[in-house]
């Protein structure tokens, strides 16, 4: 079986002249998309980033999870009013799998302040991350990932902020 019919069986299978085979242009600007997103703290576009099925692998995670789970746990985190993302990207390599498959892999540094689940703030710089994503273009022409996973080349330690004033 080709990994093409593996990730796209029956009829969300491309046909020959259904559309253009994506570019790896396309698939960095996902990415670039995608990190405006979690930087903004946009649930909604965040979200629509993702296939609810894809499996993802956190950075601090022992375990793959799928995406309709990661995605409470990380608005949680690191979407609330006391929460920040920020991250440089580095250079984004794009493999093409097929007319509608692509595996971005590329570096960034992560810095983020993140409230745990007994309400807590902690800070936590995460300078050598990498990522490996997988998109598929679905027949309607919108590319989703399916595949996510995230990493640190190096442990870290998240720093307890102090308590915010009046909070």
């Amino acid at each position: 079986m080709l990994l093409v019919e593996m990730f796209c069986p029956g009829p969300a299978r491309l046909e020959k002249d259904d559309m253009e085979a994506i570019t790896a242009e396309q698939v960095r600007s996902q990415v670039r998309d995608f990190w405006d997103a979690f930087i903004t703290r946009s649930k909604s576009r965040f979200q629509e980033f993702y296939s609810p099925t894809a499996s993802c692998f956190a950075a601090d995670g022992r375990r793959s999870e799928p995406a309709r789970l990661m995605w409470v746990r990380r608005e949680r985190e690191f979407f609330g009013p006391k929460s920040s993302v920020a991250a440089k990207v580095g250079a984004v390599t794009v493999q093409l799998l097929g007319p509608n498959l692509g595996v971005a892999c590329y570096p960034f540094h992560f810095s983020i302040i993140r409230v745990l689940p007994n309400g807590n703030r902690v800070q936590v710089e995460v300078p050598f991350s990498r990522a490996t994503q997988v998109f598929q273009r679905g027949s309607d022409g919108k590319m989703v990932i399916i595949h996510e996973h995230l990493s640190s080349a190096e442990p870290t330690t998240p720093k307890e902020l102090p308590p915010e004033p009046g909070g």
